[in-house]
């Protein structure tokens, strides 16, 4: 078993480093926990685990690995290992990773000589257009899963670039880089992550340097042609074939998941699969990855828009708004309380704490178009919100040109309604100055207003503010020069 631990430490290692480097990825790669499984080529994801094959992992420089468990973990956020159906799998694995190799390469991870990366597509576009390629039948002849509509971005012609142009710059902040043309990496630079806690992630454990390109994603020719490790071992449950033609990494199919345990203990083998609860897991996950990256300023860039615009055309605003609040809620790394999902490896791993929501406001433009079933929905979902995450103080300003009304409520005594005070015309400067002066920094500010105003503050509040916008087409609706914008349905 030396082997193994030997392994899942260089692996736990390269976690580490991605918390440090690219916190955005590392915090995914927590949610998931290790099991080792020589059945997989390099490693793989079903939104539950990192499977991975010891044997990769042992001859594998540190960078490689830390792609691959970015690519991974993008794939899920992206809800890649939710929306296949009943689409060639192979195809489909090959399409994610050409959707997340271009996301990777703005993020300056080093991908393998000759890896497809394109621009702009949707894992469905990109599943099309590689049926067209190939001459095969496409996609539209095929069952389409039921969440597989919406895309991860406006499609358009992919840019057919490859590898990474960004050689041994693997752990960095990720910008908006050159995205250079494909060139092979310079050799193991994993040397850079020597004294990081989780065990060498620096070597290439065998001196073999950087694996192959698709045509040998293992690194190795030992393992033979499809450079697997030979049959699972003891604990190891059995899986679909490995396919990772660009070695890369693999997203598994979440509804394919092995009877197990839940992460209480309690059994999952008569539960049946609910991809909506899965993605919306997910999508909170990433929201709060999105916040620590910023906190730690390591902005992710396009990225955050990529992921922004995901399937957000097929989420309800309440889903969304219950989304952003709980990636509001203050998070962070905690060492005295280890990851569990690692400690059966003997590994030491921060888990993920959350302290909640101090102060959240709430700004109504109680101008004359308000609608009082507006105002209704509205309060009632930020009520429900409210009671889950148990926000210590709510602000509420009503607003028109002036403050109208102001009220602080603790969770638990919110009214059951709210009684719109003004009626008068639009100005999204007071309820903010007034927040001002009175000292209020809130964890995060809603703001629901029918954006039909241009004064807003000079300069943007020291806090997160979120526009739920409601009334005209949202094509129509007047864009906020600083924040993000939920439009509502009316």
């Amino acid at each position: 078993m030396g082997g193994r631990e030997e392994s899942a430490r260089r692996l736990s290692g390269c976690v580490t480093s991605l918390l440090t480097g690219q916190p955005f990825f590392g915090s995914l790669a927590l949610r998931l926990a290790l099991r080792p499984d020589p059945t997989r080529e390099t490693l793989a994801s079903d939104g539950r685990e990192l499977r991975y094959s010891p044997g990769w992992v042992a001859r594998t420089d540190a960078d490689r690995i830390r792609t691959a468990v970015a690519r991974v973990v993008l794939a899920c956020a992206l809800k890649h290992h939710t929306r296949r159906g009943g689409r060639d799998p192979e195809r489909w694995q090959r399409a994610s990773q050409c959707v997340t190799h271009a996301e990777l390469r703005r993020a300056r991870f080093v991908l393998p000589a000759g890896a497809e990366a394109w621009e702009n597509l949707s894992v469905e576009d990109a599943y099309e257009r590689l049926g067209e390629e190939s001459g095969g039948e496409n996609a539209s002849g095929e069952a389409r899963g039921g969440a597989g509509e919406a895309g991860d971005g406006g499609a358009s012609e992919p840019s057919g670039s490859s590898g990474s142009g960004d050689e041994g710059t693997t752990g960095g902040e990720a910008s908006e880089a050159s995205d250079g043309g494909a060139s092979e990496p310079s050799g193991p630079p994993g040397s850079g992550d020597e004294g990081k806690p989780g065990g060498d992630a620096s070597g290439s454990g065998d001196g073999s340097g950087d694996p192959g390109g698709p045509s040998d994603p293992s690194g190795s020719g030992e393992a033979g042609a499809s450079g697997r490790d030979g049959p699972a071992g003891e604990g190891d449950s059995p899986a679909p074939p490995s396919h990772d033609p660009a070695g890369t990494g693999e997203v598994m199919d979440a509804a394919a998941r092995g009877a197990g345990e839940e992460e209480d203990g309690a059994s999952c083998a008569d539960t049946p699969f609910d991809a909506a609860a899965e993605e919306q897991a997910w999508d909170e996950a990433m929201h709060q990855a999105v916040r620590l990256a910023k906190a730690e300023g390591r902005r992710p860039g396009r990225l955050e828009e990529t992921l922004r615009n995901a399937h957000r055309s097929r989420l309800d605003w309440r889903t969304l708004l219950r989304q952003y609040l709980v990636s509001a809620a203050r998070s962070d790394y905690r060492w005295s309380v280890p990851n569990r999902r690692f400690l059966d490896a003997g590994l030491y791993l921060p888990s993920m704490h959350c302290e909640g929501i101090d102060t959240l406001a709430v700004l109504i433009d109680t101008s004359g178009s308000l609608e009082s079933g507006t105002l209704a929905t509205f309060w009632a979902e930020v009520r429900a919100v409210a009671e889950e995450l148990r926000p210590h103080t709510l602000v509420v300003v009503q607003v028109d040109t002036r403050v109208q009304d102001t009220a602080v409520y603790h969770a638990g005594d919110l009214p059951e309604a709210l009684v719109a005070r003004g009626r008068g015309g639009t100005d999204f400067r007071p309820g903010f100055e007034w927040l001002a002066r009175e000292g209020i920094t809130p964890e995060c500010c809603l703001y629901l207003t029918d954006m039909e105003c241009d004064r807003y503050p000079e300069t943007p509040p020291p806090y997160p503010v979120l526009w739920c916008s409601w009334g005209r087409e949202p094509s129509a609706r007047r864009p906020a020069p600083w924040g993000e914008r939920l439009d509502i349905a009316t």
